[in-house]
């Protein structure tokens, strides 16, 4: 093993990359990988490296844009522009389809935090609670109001009924 792979292996792992796809894209054994990340203290979840988190950080700024983050070859940057995280638009593709971004939303009907892979604008958690809003019955009006009258926690109220509630509250 080189200081070229060492480095693109640090890279990788903090990039959150396994040691099996790192193996295969420095042409390297798995076991080696995981063997010189034990010692090194890059064990563990990759996404959790934060053991020397001062000396990361330098050795993370140092080496940004340095590796195409999907297949971890060397990148050509250019001295204008936009510094490359990819090789190619392919590497682009696939390294978005492996690691999605995950979004934290709150539903609009049950109000229930929830996770979102790839959609930010999602306004439910379920088919279910769109359904409910989407068909909002009188009978579940009916039930919001006796629990209010009775003081009792209300679980869900949909967005719109929570507003028309409070611009009543609002005007008086």
């Amino acid at each position: 093993m080189n200081d070229e792979q060492r480095s693109q292996i640090r890279i990788l792992r903090y990039e959150g990359i396994g040691y099996k796809k790192i193996g295969d894209a420095l042409g390297l054994s798995r076991d080696i990988i995981r063997g010189y990340c034990k010692r090194h203290g890059l064990d563990g979840r990759a996404t959790d490296l934060v053991k020397n988190q001062d000396e990361d950080e330098k050795f993370k700024q140092k080496i940004t844009n340095v590796y195409c983050l999907s297949c971890g070859s060397k990148l050509e940057q250019k001295g204008i522009g936009a510094k490359k995280k990819y090789c190619s638009i392919e590497c682009k593709r696939k390294w978005e389809k492996d690691n999605p971004k995950i979004y934290k939303l709150r539903c609009e009907y049950c109000r229930k935090e929830y996770l979102s892979e790839r959609v930010k604008k999602r306004k439910f958690c379920s088919n279910e609670c769109y359904v409910r809003n989407r068909f909002f019955k009188e009978e579940d009006a009916a039930e919001i109001l006796g629990k209010i009258m009775k003081r009792k926690q209300v679980d869900y109220v949909p967005k719109w009924l929570e507003e028309l509630l409070l611009s009543y509250i609002k005007n008086d």
